[in-house]
């Protein structure tokens, strides 16, 4: 019964740390885009300034495995990101969902 209670505990903790890892590459794919977007840098400078904003916390275990690519259509800037999934430890690293985000931003033109 105790290791049916432990599995289901770090099943629920993996579904957690997987949602935030989410969570934070949403969030740096859509300060990516609003990079690209706005500070004059090549499209290609994506997946850098992404792997900056992710370093250091949890999702960095698989900062590795980040790829990143935008587009541009007119004034709207889209960057989307890939990623494997961290785990609990560096073994279960991929067990989940790659982890797949878009963040979008309008260029501000000069007037």
């Amino acid at each position: 019964m105790s290791v049916l209670l432990v599995i289901l505990f770090l099943s629920l903790v993996s579904v957690g740390l997987w949602a935030y890892s989410r969570t934070l590459l949403t969030s740096a794919a859509a300060d990516t885009a609003r990079y690209i977007a706005n500070a004059d840098v090549p499209a290609s400078a994506a997946a850098d300034r992404a792997a900056e904003l992710l370093q250091g916390g949890v999702a960095g275990s698989t900062r590795d495995s980040l790829r990143c690519s935008s587009s541009s259509d007119g004034l709207l800037v889209q960057v989307t990101c890939t990623m494997r999934s961290p785990g609990i430890v560096g073994l279960l690293d991929g067990v989940m969902p790659d982890i797949t985000v878009t963040g979008h931003s309008v260029k501000e033109q000069d007037r």
